[in-house]
Protein backbone atom coordinates (compact mmCIF):
# COMPACT_ATOMS: atom_id res chain seq x y z
CA UNK A 1 0.00 0.00 0.00
CA UNK A 2 3.09 1.77 -0.44
CA UNK A 3 1.64 3.60 -3.38
CA UNK A 4 -1.11 4.64 -2.14
CA UNK A 5 0.83 6.32 1.43
CA UNK A 6 2.76 8.28 -1.42
CA UNK A 7 -0.28 9.58 -3.80
CA UNK A 8 -2.54 11.19 -0.42
CA UNK A 9 0.81 12.63 0.60
CA UNK A 10 1.65 14.51 -2.67
CA UNK A 11 -1.76 15.32 -2.46
CA UNK A 12 -1.80 17.35 0.90
CA UNK A 13 1.67 18.52 -0.02
CA UNK A 14 -0.26 20.15 -3.20
CA UNK A 15 -3.11 21.20 -1.38
CA UNK A 16 -1.40 22.95 1.31
CA UNK A 17 0.92 24.63 -1.50
CA UNK A 18 -1.71 25.96 -3.56
CA UNK A 19 -3.50 27.46 -0.48
CA UNK A 20 -0.27 29.72 0.23
CA UNK A 21 -0.30 30.49 -3.36
CA UNK A 22 -3.51 32.08 -2.77
CA UNK A 23 -2.69 33.80 0.09
CA UNK A 24 0.13 35.51 -1.33
CA UNK A 25 -2.08 38.37 -2.96
CA UNK A 26 -3.72 39.08 0.33
CA UNK A 27 -0.44 39.59 2.26
CA UNK A 28 0.79 41.68 -0.64
CA UNK A 29 -2.49 43.75 -0.42
CA UNK A 30 -2.05 44.16 3.57
CA UNK A 31 1.77 45.61 3.14
CA UNK A 32 1.99 49.04 2.70
CA UNK A 33 5.06 51.12 2.47
CA UNK A 34 6.04 54.50 4.74
CA UNK A 35 5.37 57.58 2.92
CA UNK A 36 8.51 59.13 1.85
CA UNK A 37 9.26 62.22 4.18
CA UNK A 38 8.39 65.47 2.36
CA UNK A 39 11.14 68.47 2.98
CA UNK A 40 10.18 71.72 3.98
CA UNK A 41 13.14 73.54 4.55
CA UNK A 42 12.39 76.20 6.83
CA UNK A 43 13.93 78.78 9.05
CA UNK A 44 13.60 77.44 12.57
CA UNK A 45 15.21 78.68 16.10
CA UNK A 46 13.10 76.93 18.23
CA UNK A 47 12.00 76.81 22.05
CA UNK A 48 14.15 75.95 24.81
CA UNK A 49 15.13 72.42 25.08
CA UNK A 50 16.15 69.97 27.81
CA UNK A 51 19.37 67.71 26.99
CA UNK A 52 20.92 65.46 29.09
CA UNK A 53 22.00 67.57 31.75
CA UNK A 54 20.18 70.95 31.33
CA UNK A 55 18.40 72.79 29.36
CA UNK A 56 19.75 75.11 25.99
CA UNK A 57 18.14 78.24 24.98
CA UNK A 58 18.78 78.86 20.87
CA UNK A 59 19.51 82.44 20.10
CA UNK A 60 20.27 84.13 16.36
CA UNK A 61 23.59 84.62 16.59
CA UNK A 62 25.75 84.97 13.16
CA UNK A 63 29.06 85.81 14.61
CA UNK A 64 29.67 82.15 16.38
CA UNK A 65 33.17 81.27 17.06
CA UNK A 66 33.35 77.93 19.47
CA UNK A 67 36.10 75.31 20.46
CA UNK A 68 35.05 72.09 22.27
CA UNK A 69 34.36 68.52 21.16
CA UNK A 70 32.83 66.92 17.97
CA UNK A 71 30.52 63.39 17.23
CA UNK A 72 29.06 61.71 14.81
CA UNK A 73 25.49 62.55 14.66
CA UNK A 74 22.51 59.63 14.05
CA UNK A 75 19.88 59.77 11.60
CA UNK A 76 16.70 61.78 12.91
CA UNK A 77 13.73 58.90 13.79
CA UNK A 78 11.49 61.14 11.17
CA UNK A 79 13.60 61.28 8.70
CA UNK A 80 13.68 65.03 9.01
CA UNK A 81 15.85 67.66 10.22
CA UNK A 82 14.50 70.06 12.63
CA UNK A 83 14.51 72.38 9.74
CA UNK A 84 12.51 70.30 7.05
CA UNK A 85 15.47 68.75 5.10
CA UNK A 86 15.52 65.84 4.03
CA UNK A 87 18.44 64.17 6.29
CA UNK A 88 20.98 61.94 4.78
CA UNK A 89 24.37 60.34 6.17
CA UNK A 90 25.91 61.34 2.35
CA UNK A 91 24.87 65.34 3.35
CA UNK A 92 27.53 67.87 4.51
CA UNK A 93 25.15 68.57 7.64
CA UNK A 94 24.93 68.71 11.17
CA UNK A 95 23.26 69.80 13.94
CA UNK A 96 24.00 72.54 16.90
CA UNK A 97 22.32 72.99 20.25
CA UNK A 98 21.42 76.77 20.51
CA UNK A 99 22.09 78.01 16.46
CA UNK A 100 19.32 78.91 14.05
CA UNK A 101 18.88 76.89 11.00
CA UNK A 102 19.82 76.94 8.70
CA UNK A 103 23.51 78.36 9.36
CA UNK A 104 27.01 77.56 7.32
CA UNK A 105 29.39 76.62 9.63
CA UNK A 106 33.19 75.62 8.79
CA UNK A 107 34.74 73.00 11.39
CA UNK A 108 38.53 72.72 11.80
CA UNK A 109 39.36 69.08 13.30
CA UNK A 110 42.05 70.35 15.97
CA UNK A 111 44.25 67.05 15.95
CA UNK A 112 44.84 67.25 11.95
CA UNK A 113 43.92 70.52 10.90
CA UNK A 114 41.35 69.09 8.33
CA UNK A 115 38.23 71.97 7.46
CA UNK A 116 34.98 70.81 6.36
CA UNK A 117 31.96 73.06 5.50
CA UNK A 118 28.68 71.97 6.46
CA UNK A 119 24.75 73.57 6.96
CA UNK A 120 23.64 72.81 10.35
CA UNK A 121 19.93 71.38 10.08
CA UNK A 122 19.50 70.06 13.82
CA UNK A 123 19.23 70.17 17.03
CA UNK A 124 21.17 68.68 18.99
CA UNK A 125 23.90 66.64 20.48
CA UNK A 126 21.60 66.06 23.91
CA UNK A 127 25.14 66.39 25.98
CA UNK A 128 26.62 69.66 27.21
CA UNK A 129 30.17 68.14 26.61
CA UNK A 130 29.94 68.36 22.88
CA UNK A 131 29.00 71.22 21.05
CA UNK A 132 28.38 70.48 17.70
CA UNK A 133 27.40 66.70 15.69
CA UNK A 134 28.58 66.09 11.93
CA UNK A 135 26.95 63.90 9.23
CA UNK A 136 28.83 60.72 8.99
CA UNK A 137 30.50 62.05 5.98
CA UNK A 138 31.60 65.34 7.56
CA UNK A 139 32.95 63.18 9.79
CA UNK A 140 34.63 61.07 7.79
CA UNK A 141 36.07 63.62 5.91
CA UNK A 142 36.54 65.92 8.54
CA UNK A 143 39.10 62.13 9.69
CA UNK A 144 36.70 61.63 12.92
CA UNK A 145 37.10 58.02 14.76
CA UNK A 146 35.43 59.31 17.78
CA UNK A 147 34.53 62.62 19.32
CA UNK A 148 37.32 65.36 18.29
CA UNK A 149 38.15 68.51 19.46
CA UNK A 150 37.40 70.88 16.58
CA UNK A 151 36.83 74.47 16.28
CA UNK A 152 33.51 76.29 14.75
CA UNK A 153 33.17 79.00 13.01
CA UNK A 154 29.94 80.64 11.14
CA UNK A 155 29.78 82.12 7.89
CA UNK A 156 27.96 85.39 8.59
CA UNK A 157 27.17 86.35 5.49
CA UNK A 158 26.29 82.89 3.90
CA UNK A 159 23.87 81.85 7.45
CA UNK A 160 22.30 85.85 6.98
CA UNK A 161 21.26 84.98 3.65
CA UNK A 162 19.59 81.66 4.49
CA UNK A 163 17.88 83.16 7.56
CA UNK A 164 16.55 85.70 5.04
CA UNK A 165 16.08 84.18 2.27
CA UNK A 166 13.63 81.08 4.42
CA UNK A 167 10.62 83.29 4.85
CA UNK A 168 9.53 85.41 7.87
CA UNK A 169 12.12 85.28 11.05
CA UNK A 170 9.84 84.74 14.22
CA UNK A 171 9.00 88.45 16.25
CA UNK A 172 11.24 88.58 19.38
CA UNK A 173 9.20 89.02 22.80
CA UNK A 174 10.05 88.75 26.12
CA UNK A 175 9.13 85.86 28.47
CA UNK A 176 10.51 85.25 31.67
CA UNK A 177 10.59 82.09 33.48
CA UNK A 178 11.70 78.93 32.28
CA UNK A 179 11.19 76.47 30.42
CA UNK A 180 10.26 78.63 28.07
CA UNK A 181 10.02 80.07 24.38
CA UNK A 182 12.26 82.69 24.34
CA UNK A 183 14.60 84.61 26.65
CA UNK A 184 15.39 88.22 26.13
CA UNK A 185 19.23 88.96 27.96
CA UNK A 186 20.43 92.32 28.51
CA UNK A 187 23.42 93.49 29.40
CA UNK A 188 24.13 95.74 32.02
CA UNK A 189 27.35 97.24 31.03
CA UNK A 190 26.50 98.19 27.44
CA UNK A 191 23.00 97.95 26.73
CA UNK A 192 23.26 95.45 24.18
CA UNK A 193 20.68 92.64 24.45
CA UNK A 194 20.41 89.21 22.98
CA UNK A 195 16.96 86.93 22.10
CA UNK A 196 17.49 83.60 23.19
CA UNK A 197 14.99 80.90 21.87
CA UNK A 198 11.16 81.21 20.57
CA UNK A 199 8.55 79.59 19.00
CA UNK A 200 8.79 79.54 14.54
CA UNK A 201 6.92 76.00 14.19
CA UNK A 202 4.39 78.85 12.10
CA UNK A 203 7.26 79.81 9.73
CA UNK A 204 7.67 77.38 7.02
CA UNK A 205 8.23 77.34 3.57
CA UNK A 206 9.37 75.29 0.55
CA UNK A 207 12.33 77.44 -0.70
CA UNK A 208 14.95 74.66 -1.77
CA UNK A 209 18.31 74.45 -0.11
CA UNK A 210 21.02 73.65 -2.35
CA UNK A 211 23.87 71.02 -0.81
CA UNK A 212 27.03 72.04 -0.23
CA UNK A 213 30.27 69.73 -1.89
CA UNK A 214 31.58 66.91 -0.05
CA UNK A 215 35.01 68.40 0.45
CA UNK A 216 37.42 69.59 3.03
CA UNK A 217 40.45 71.67 3.12
CA UNK A 218 44.21 71.18 5.18
CA UNK A 219 44.73 73.62 7.28
CA UNK A 220 46.90 73.50 10.55
CA UNK A 221 46.15 71.59 13.70
CA UNK A 222 46.24 72.30 17.19
CA UNK A 223 45.46 73.79 19.77
CA UNK A 224 44.92 70.26 22.03
CA UNK A 225 44.32 71.08 25.42
CA UNK A 226 41.24 69.99 27.07
CA UNK A 227 39.35 72.63 29.77
CA UNK A 228 36.10 73.14 31.44
CA UNK A 229 35.06 76.44 31.46
CA UNK A 230 32.95 77.11 34.48
CA UNK A 231 32.00 80.19 34.08
CA UNK A 232 32.67 83.84 33.19
CA UNK A 233 31.80 86.63 35.49
CA UNK A 234 32.18 90.62 35.81
CA UNK A 235 33.43 89.97 39.51
CA UNK A 236 36.80 88.43 41.16
CA UNK A 237 34.55 87.70 44.03
CA UNK A 238 32.33 85.33 42.17
CA UNK A 239 34.76 83.69 40.16
CA UNK A 240 37.06 83.11 42.82
CA UNK A 241 33.80 81.36 44.82
CA UNK A 242 33.08 79.14 42.17
CA UNK A 243 37.16 78.20 41.54
CA UNK A 244 37.29 77.35 45.23
CA UNK A 245 33.86 74.75 44.71
CA UNK A 246 34.76 73.47 41.91
CA UNK A 247 39.10 72.90 42.06
CA UNK A 248 38.96 75.70 39.24
CA UNK A 249 41.57 78.62 38.38
CA UNK A 250 40.85 82.43 37.85
CA UNK A 251 41.72 84.00 34.59
CA UNK A 252 41.43 87.05 33.45
CA UNK A 253 38.86 86.99 30.09
CA UNK A 254 39.17 88.89 27.15
CA UNK A 255 35.41 88.69 26.49
CA UNK A 256 34.66 92.59 27.15
CA UNK A 257 31.00 93.65 28.02
CA UNK A 258 31.94 93.40 31.27
CA UNK A 259 32.81 90.15 31.94
CA UNK A 260 36.50 90.26 33.04
CA UNK A 261 37.08 86.83 35.40
CA UNK A 262 36.68 82.97 33.84
CA UNK A 263 37.54 79.68 35.63
CA UNK A 264 38.69 77.06 34.12
CA UNK A 265 39.48 73.60 34.53
CA UNK A 266 42.33 71.31 33.33
CA UNK A 267 44.13 70.83 31.42
CA UNK A 268 42.69 66.97 31.13
CA UNK A 269 45.01 64.39 29.91
CA UNK A 270 42.38 63.21 27.78
CA UNK A 271 38.04 63.33 26.95
CA UNK A 272 37.76 60.75 29.48
CA UNK A 273 39.03 63.36 32.51
CA UNK A 274 37.29 66.12 30.63
CA UNK A 275 34.17 64.94 30.75
CA UNK A 276 34.92 63.47 34.34
CA UNK A 277 35.62 67.29 35.33
CA UNK A 278 32.36 68.15 33.13
CA UNK A 279 30.16 66.01 35.60
CA UNK A 280 31.49 67.21 39.15
CA UNK A 281 30.79 70.64 37.97
CA UNK A 282 27.24 69.74 38.25
CA UNK A 283 28.08 68.59 41.85
CA UNK A 284 29.71 71.41 42.97
CA UNK A 285 26.49 73.87 41.58
CA UNK A 286 27.69 74.94 38.57
CA UNK A 287 25.40 75.04 35.44
CA UNK A 288 25.94 75.72 32.03
CA UNK A 289 29.70 74.78 32.27
CA UNK A 290 31.04 73.06 29.33
CA UNK A 291 34.14 71.68 27.54
CA UNK A 292 37.11 74.21 25.42
CA UNK A 293 40.25 73.44 23.62
CA UNK A 294 42.88 76.15 23.91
Amino acid sequence: MRWASDFWGRALFLRNYGAALALLPVLGACHRDEPAPVAHPHYELGAAWHGAQGWFYPSEQFDYRMTGLATRQKAPASGLSTDGEIWAAEGMTGAHQTLQLPAIVSVRNLLNGRIVRIRLTDRGPQGQGRIIALSPKAADLLGMTADTPVEVLEDEVASRTLAEGLGDRPAAQSISAAPVGEVRETSLSDGSSHVYGNDSSGAATSVAVGSLPATWMQASPGPSGLYVLMGIFSGHAAAAGVALRCNGTVLHASEGAGLEWRVLGGPYADIAQADAALDHTRLCGVEGARIIVE
